[in-house]
């Protein structure tokens, strides 16, 4: 007995191993990479609402010629003053952007600095300093890499070899480089400048200006910050102004004036006409009692207040910065804004970014809100101003940037023109709802909540006039109920969670609170009241988890640092956990440093990602911005933290960005945690088999050094998952033992959610920086199973095709927008014919298509075939008939006749030589008609070949031969159920 159950036991033992090296093997045959590339990423924007902009610099000698950085969406140059935009940066794979430098007298030499600098929780970071010699054409990567964020490139005036890199360094912690550096050779070295400027490794460098008439002589802003997950700390007593005469070789700290005590970030500027004329806008530390006087708070950005002491605010000296004069107290929020500049063409013209954008006209001792056109950035503009450009040649003439994209004046601010034709727009989460075509919806950075089509039926493409607004402040997640697309959750910041009907626009306000927990006196004591600046009894995170449950569209779970759950839509709520967060007072403080910013982003120990079982209702996932993960499988009757089960790789109380319930087996769930809040930026990806009671390890070949943000499983392949990092979207097909960069065309961006159709099968990116990516079909990428990878040729079952109506149905206010235009990407009016091969066929692969009468055929070549996934294209034209051939003879001899009367004879006698091809009176009747558009000049010129029928509705029968073997599928078309509807 012994010795049989040994016997087994190896037997068993072999067949497991010869089971995985036989899949091992097939997969290593299947080129991942040269299959996942057979698909296209479209984008279908918005351009709406627009993303936030770092910087503007244009030519000074032509205006026309801009460039901008997008905060999180590349480096974008224009040539004909923003008309059109082309986005030049992609190719280097970095999304967050710095600053720009242009080399005044010679253009084509363009710097950036990567890694945006404003300091807010959503920020990304960058690979170095790059430098252009051909205009943007092409980039090359200078160096300091591990700086993170370069907040300013200034250039020598008249020395293309010398130039500064203001780096503020990471954000997240005190790794990697920071300082002022500069560069002798265009930047084939660098050295850091410290001779007088703090060099402790945790103060950066945030702005420098240069003398116009000296370029030795430099002012520099030092100052240190770090921030986390809660708090964000700025502001030192080492920190301050610097200036150097000798070009950065030494310095001395700047204080005449100057508020003493901790300093922190300063926005500076210098006066073009009058350069002993410089500008600062200052954060500094401020007491109880000059805070009541002025009745000043960061948030507030009080003006004009009492100047006698020095504290926050502007500064001007007219003297080169050797006195200062404390000017205005307007500081707003300097942490994110900071930014300030002199009219290039009057030194008493002063202009301070934040929100809204603010105008002095005497030298900043005034400061003044702008109208309610341009400068005051309302109604026509967004409020959160950060980047300015302004004409030396013409003062009126701007470029301005803000959370809400860039614009132009040509008359200093009474009027304004907004570039909608480019596409920066920053995602949190996108959801989708069941309408055909499917409508996205996603919620932005400081610019709300929106919906729009993955279809617009309009042959211009899907425009800005067809998303529409759902909620506003920064949106985050929403969700719409799958059976009905009126019902629509959406959230922004601090829990603010509402139902919007997108028919009515009537909403509902219905954040969890006293009025609609049912057992709210079970967790609030009576009597409770919030502590200073604690905004209630609950915690919600920046961007709060909101999730239909697939098993019942009633119900819907919400996330605090307790769950909820409401079955009537959000009219009332039950808390069904406790406190699923480690708590940690230690991080429930207020954020800010020197200068308080406690906006909601700070908020800390709460839900981020919910996920409840499609096999099982009430078995709910859940992660936290603390490291927890927990579970229930009594739909929050008991919960189990599973957190000290996770492997030991992965630190402690680090973001868990996303859990995910497996759609194929109960206990099964995927987690990714994003550590680079803490400073950490490995990808980190676990999987458990066992309700969380041990994990595994999913992150495979995944880059060092990018964070993941999302997992995806997919709907029908146990094998098939997707995740977005920072940089880019990966696949993998062996359940992420091995993954595959899927960028294909999309841009390197931050791809924050991923959603899987769930009836169309469209893998779906929200990006943060460059708008919403759609993935058309991917029912191949479902068919890759083991076993069909097992076969030696799988000719896939295609996904039903609608035919869409094109109707062109916003011709009145599109075309007249001329080329400032944004048009997303409708998808492609093809078939996709897919055939899996095990190995290359040694001839041509022949397909036959024909439907079930035989009226349309078509026979397909295909020369291209190769191991693993090949996508035909089918347009849907049949074969040409011998009535289409004939037709095609007589055209063609008609044009190429030179004799007028022997083309009078050809068509003339085309009838009668055509007798024999008309298989109906229809075909005689649309072949004389045809005729006699010729004659009468409607058409010119014979076409290119025989005119082809199209398929129309019907079900299509698919021959394929590979090699002298047959294989067969089918293939479904269908009209545009608009149609059908309105019947």
């Amino acid at each position: 007995m012994i010795r049989e159950r040994r016997n087994y036991v190896v037997i068993s033992l072999l067949f497991v191993f010869c089971f995985f090296t036989l899949t091992g093997s097939v997969l290593a045959q299947l080129n991942q990479e040269e299959t996942f590339n057979q698909f296209r990423w479209r984008n279908i924007g918005p351009v709406n609402m627009k993303g936030r902009i770092s910087d503007i610099e244009a030519v000074e000698n032509n205006s026309k010629v801009v460039f901008v950085a997008a905060a999180s969406g590349g480096v974008w140059k224009s040539v004909n003053g923003g008309t059109t935009w082309t986005s030049v940066f992609d190719k280097t794979g970095i999304a967050s952007i710095g600053d720009i430098a242009i080399y005044q007298p010679d253009p084509e030499i363009v710097w950036v600095g990567t890694g945006e600098a404003n300091n807010r929780n959503s920020v990304a970071w960058g690979k170095g300093i790059f430098k252009s010699t051909d205009g943007g054409k092409n980039w090359d990567c200078m160096g300091l890499e591990s700086t993170h964020q370069i907040a300013r490139v200034l250039t020598h005036p008249s020395n293309p070899d010398i130039v500064y890199a203001a780096a503020i360094g990471h954000l997240w912690g005190w790794s990697g480089d920071r300082g002022l550096f500069k560069t002798t050779d265009g930047g084939e070295t660098w050295i850091k400048l410290t001779n007088g400027l703090p060099d402790d490794g945790k103060h950066g460098a945030n702005d420098i200006v240069m003398d116009p008439g000296d370029p030795n002589t430099l002012i520099v802003n030092m100052y240190k910050r770090v921030r986390t997950a809660w708090d964000y700390q700025g502001g030192s007593e080492e920190g301050g102004l610097f200036k150097s005469t000798d070009g950065g070789n030494s310095w001395r700290k700047l204080t005449s004036g100057l508020p003493e005590g901790k300093f922190g970030r300063c926005g500076l500027d210098i006066s073009r006409s009058d350069p002993n004329v410089v500008m600062a806008i200052v954060d500094s530390e401020q007491d109880e009692e000059w805070m009541k006087d002025n009745e000043w708070s960061t948030m507030r950005g009080n003006v004009n207040g009492n100047t006698d002491e020095p504290g926050p605010g502007v500064y001007r000296s007219e003297d080169g910065g050797e006195t200062w004069e404390y000017v205005n107290t307007f500081q707003y929020r300097p942490l994110y804004f900071s930014q300030i500049r002199i009219n290039p063409t009057d030194p008493q013209k002063v202009y301070i970014m934040g929100m809204p954008f603010k105008y002095s006209t005497d030298g900043g001792r005034t400061v003044k809100p702008g109208d309610n056109n341009f400068l005051g950035g309302a109604p026509k503009t967004h409020v959160d101003f950060h980047a300015m450009w302004i004409d030396p040649n013409d003062g009126d003439r701007w470029y301005l940037g803000s959370d809400g994209g860039a614009y132009l004046t040509q008359d200093g601010g009474k009027t304004y023109q907004s570039f909608h034709n480019m596409c920066i727009s920053q995602f949190y989460a996108v959801g989708v709802d069941m309408r055909e075509p499917y409508y996205v919806y996603g919620g932005l950075q400081d610019n709300g909540t929106w919906g729009g089509p993955s279809n617009s039926r309009d042959s211009m493409g899907i425009l800005w006039g067809h998303w529409y607004a759902i909620g506003g402040g920064d949106g985050f997640h929403v969700q719409v109920d799958p059976t009905d697309y009126r019902t629509i959750y959406c959230e922004s910041q601090a829990g603010n969670i509402s139902r919007f009907d997108p028919e009515t626009y009537r909403r509902s306000y219905i954040k969890p609170g006293e009025q609609n927990i049912i057992n709210y006196r079970d967790f609030v004591p009576e009597g409770w009241k919030p502590a200073p600046g604690q905004r209630g009894f609950f915690r919600y995170n920046w961007s709060s988890p909101i999730i239909i449950s697939p098993h019942n569209p009633h119900t819907v779970y919400f996330g605090g640092n307790h769950l909820f759950k409401t079955v009537d839509k959000g009219d009332s709520w039950r808390i069904i956990s406790p406190d699923l967060s480690t708590d940690n007072p230690e991080k429930q403080k207020p954020s800010g440093g020197i200068s308080p910013d406690n906006t909601g982003a700070e908020t800390n120990g709460t839900i981020v990602t919910i996920s409840e079982s499609p096999l099982k209702p009430g078995l709910i996932w859940i992660g936290t911005d603390d490291g927890n993960v927990q579970i229930t499988m009594d739909d929050g009757v008991n919960w189990e933290n599973l957190t000290d089960n996770l492997p030991a790789v992965l630190p402690r109380e680090l973001w868990v960005s996303r859990v995910e319930a497996s759609h194929f087996e109960e206990g099964t769930a995927y987690i990714s945690v994003d550590g680079h809040r803490s400073d950490e930026f490995r990808p980190y990806v676990f999987k458990t088999t066992d309700y969380g009671k041990t994990w595994t390890d999913i992150s495979s070949n995944l880059p060092e050094d990018e964070p993941v943000y999302v997992i995806k499983e997919d709907l029908k392949n146990p094998k098939l998952l997707f995740l977005g990092t920072e940089f880019s979207a990966y696949a993998s097909l062996d359940g992420g033992d091995s993954w595959t960069k899927i960028n294909n065309n999309m841009p390197p961006v931050a791809v924050h959610d991923l959603v899987i159709h769930p009836r169309d099968n469209d893998l779906i990116a929200g990006t943060h920086g460059r708008g919403i990516w759609i993935m058309d079909n991917i029912t191949p990428l479902q068919q890759l199973t083991e076993e069909n990878l097992e076969k030696d040729v799988a000719v896939l079952e295609n996904r039903v095709v609608t035919r869409w109506a094109n109707l062109r149905k916003n011709i009145s206010y599109s075309e007249d927008m001329g080329h400032q235009i944004f048009k997303g990407q409708n998808p492609q009016s093809i078939a996709n014919i897919d055939i899996y091969l095990k190995e290359s066929p040694s001839d041509t692969i022949r397909i036959y298509i024909t439907d079930l009468s035989k009226e349309i055929t078509r026979y397909i070549p295909f020369h291209r075939g190769k191991p693993g996934l090949n996508r035909v294209r089918w347009n849907f034209q049949g074969d040409p008939t011998e009535l289409n051939k004939q037709v095609f003879q007589v055209l063609k001899n008609y044009f190429e006749e030179e004799d007028e009367d022997k083309k009078k004879d050809i068509l003339e006698n085309a009838i009668a030589d055509l007798e024999p091809y008309f298989e109906s009176d229809q075909d005689r009747r649309q072949t004389e008609q045809y005729f006699e558009y010729v004659k009468l000049g409607y058409i010119t010129r014979a076409p290119r070949g025989p005119q082809r029928p199209f398929a129309g509705p019907d079900n299509y029968f698919i021959r394929v031969v590979v090699d002298g073997q047959e294989y067969t599928t089918t293939l479904e078309i269908r009209s545009d159920p608009l149609f059908e509807e309105s019947r």
